[in-house]
């Protein structure tokens, strides 16, 4: 099992984790760590495509002001090279990510 951490951006810009092999993500902590409620866009994208809207499968979650939401209910499998992505289009809200995976 390994943990990543990542500090979440206003852009999609930098991938919150890379599969280096076929890989499942166990569970994902997204951390809001300001005193006002702030939104995060999550995608995950298969191994050479680019981000887009195909690939989102949370839009502007709200996470309450020093609150977690926690993604766990479905394991997600990743093909050697997908990402994902975390961002928050709010620039005033600061998120910290924590995705947990496991080789395959």
């Amino acid at each position: 099992m390994a943990i990543t951490n990542f500090q979440v951006a206003t852009t999609t810009g930098s991938a919150a984790f890379t599969a280096s092999a076929d890989t499942a993500v166990t569970v994902i902590y997204i951390t809001n760590k300001t005193d006002g409620d702030g939104t995060v866009d999550v995608h995950v994208v298969p191994n050479g495509a680019s981000v887009s809207d195909n690939h989102l499968v949370y839009s502007q979650l709200t996470i309450k002001a020093r609150d977690t939401y926690i993604i766990d209910t479905e394991k997600m499998i990743l093909e050697n090279g997908a990402r994902i992505f975390i961002s928050s289009p709010d620039s005033a809200a600061q998120f910290n990510a924590t995705i947990s995976t496991i080789g395959l």
